[in-house]
């Protein structure tokens, strides 16, 4: 895990850097998180790499408060 972790922080993936969403996008992705949230034991990045399909091992083993940073910092317009 830590060799992927690893691999990313060297070279960022192109598609992950372009990716971006809206405040608003982001808002309701939030809600609806809610749900799975209450559904099972899935983190915030994991579920958010798993809607986008995006490949950042990074995030997906973060708290949600800290992916949530990430995600506003990387990945909002």
């Amino acid at each position: 895990m830590f060799d992927q972790i690893a691999k990313q922080l060297q070279s960022l993936d192109k598609r992950n850097k372009e990716f971006k969403i809206t405040e608003q996008e982001f808002e309701n992705f939030c809600k609806k998180f809610l749900f799975e949230r209450i559904k099972g034991d899935k983190k915030l990045g994991e579920v958010f790499c798993e809607k986008y399909d995006l490949a950042n091992y990074v995030l997906s083993i973060l708290n949600d408060k800290a992916a949530t940073e990430h995600i506003r910092k990387f990945y909002i317009k």
